[in-house]
């Protein structure tokens, strides 16, 4: 991670190769489900970066010789751009069309920028590009689909070398692994492409509880006092909890037999007072 730095109402961490430059914030449209998201775009290494925002209450940042509060933490992740271009690739499947005119949107105008951070290279993974100036190019769903089962392998790969294992199974498959990463790559494509993806890949990210085992929920927030519906029953042993046998020293004095004995109660008079 680079260094962070501040702007009127946040603090951004971003990648080293992106916070050395300078750069501007892009409205665009997420290719999962066509909704606002922001990206940074570094002006001098051509790289996109989407913004993630962290917003918590009271908190502070050191920035320099500054002290920023109430601040919300923004963190910068690498996004290739060919993801971003592939809903504007699905609405000219049928023709021939030039990058920049695809790319126009007046709802996203910042996207035509995507135009200068993909070579024709990059572009050819996704689609058939007519000899041109102007990178007049047409979707290819055969060559999507090869780029993106690319994709998976090395998220399942780079999962696999680092240990990351969701959930509390450290034995995960390679089928379960390539599952989990196809559920992340399917983060930035529609639905009909993520399950023509699985298709491809012969996998389904549906599956059983009993198959993988998932991370456990974190507990609810709330501002409600319900602590006491979360108490089990009183006098109830959860289940798979039995009651554990009691130890010897326990069995020893369970035989003891107390009759005759006072009660440490009698030990213990009431003063009277005159």
């Amino acid at each position: 991670m680079g260094t962070s730095f501040e702007s009127s109402s946040a603090v951004f961490i971003l990648p080293e190769n992106s916070s050395r430059s300078e750069g501007q914030i892009l409205k665009l449209k997420h290719p999962k489900d066509n909704q606002t998201c922001l990206a940074y775009l570094s002006l001098e290494s051509k790289s996109l970066n989407e913004l993630l925002y962290l917003k918590e209450k009271h908190v502070s940042w050191f920035v320099g010789d500054h002290v920023l509060g109430d601040t919300k933490l923004s963190i910068g992740t690498p996004l290739d751009p060919t993801f971003m271009i592939i809903p504007y690739l699905l609405k000219n499947v049928d023709k021939y069309s030039p990058l920049g005119q695809i790319l126009v949107d007046e709802k996203y105008p910042s996207a035509i920028h995507l135009e200068d951070l993909l070579s024709e290279s990059d572009l050819s993974l996704v689609a058939d590009i007519k000899p041109s100036l102007d990178k007049i190019i047409k979707f290819n769903k055969e060559k999507t689909l090869n780029w993106l089962s690319g994709k998976v392998s090395k998220v399942a790969s780079a999962m696999k070398k680092c240990g990351i294992s969701p959930g509390f199974n450290s034995t995960l498959s390679d089928e379960e692994y390539t599952r989990y990463a196809c559920g992340i790559v399917s983060d930035y494509i529609n639905s009909s492409l993520s399950v023509d993806l699985q298709d491809r890949l012969g996998i389904q990210l549906s599956v059983d509880n009993s198959e993988c085992e998932k991370p456990a929920k974190k507990p609810k927030l709330s501002s409600t006092n319900d602590h006491d519906a979360c108490k089990p029953a009183k006098n109830s042993v959860p289940k798979g909890k039995e009651k554990a046998p009691k130890r010897k020293a326990q069995k020893q004095l369970a035989p003891v037999n107390t009759k005759g004995m006072k009660s440490m109660s009698s030990f213990f008079k009431k003063v009277e007072t005159k």
